[in-house]
């Protein structure tokens, strides 16, 4: 997901100094960490595998040149269910048992 330079050019320097577009990050405070089954918090740096079911709120695309070709596409997703767990504890999961775990991390279980 991280941004590739666009052809004939480089990326404008944006004032944050992360790789990824605006809009890739979630901010989750007490409320949401608790509905998630976290009673603390986990530490910066820990890598996390999210599930995720989302509604596509818009969509469009452009063709700002008129030449036939779209030049932009854009979908906006909601996120109406979210289930986090830390990637160490998926890594041994079978694809089986992981698809019957959905609904426990889609719904928040103990951390």
């Amino acid at each position: 997901m991280t941004r590739e330079s666009e052809p004939g050019g480089e990326l404008p320097s944006p004032p944050a100094v992360s790789p990824y577009p605006y809009g890739l990050r979630l901010n989750l405070s007490q409320e949401e960490l608790g509905k998630l089954g976290y009673e603390g918090l986990p530490p910066a740096g820990t890598t996390l595998h999210l599930d995720a079911i989302g509604v596509v709120t818009r969509a469009s695309s452009e063709d700002p040149d008129a030449d036939g070709d779209i030049d932009y596409l854009c979908v906006e997703i909601q996120i109406t269910e979210l289930g986090v767990e830390e990637e160490s504890a998926s890594a041994g999961e079978d694809a089986d048992e992981d698809a019957g775990n959905r609904a426990g991390r889609l719904y928040g279980g103990k951390k």
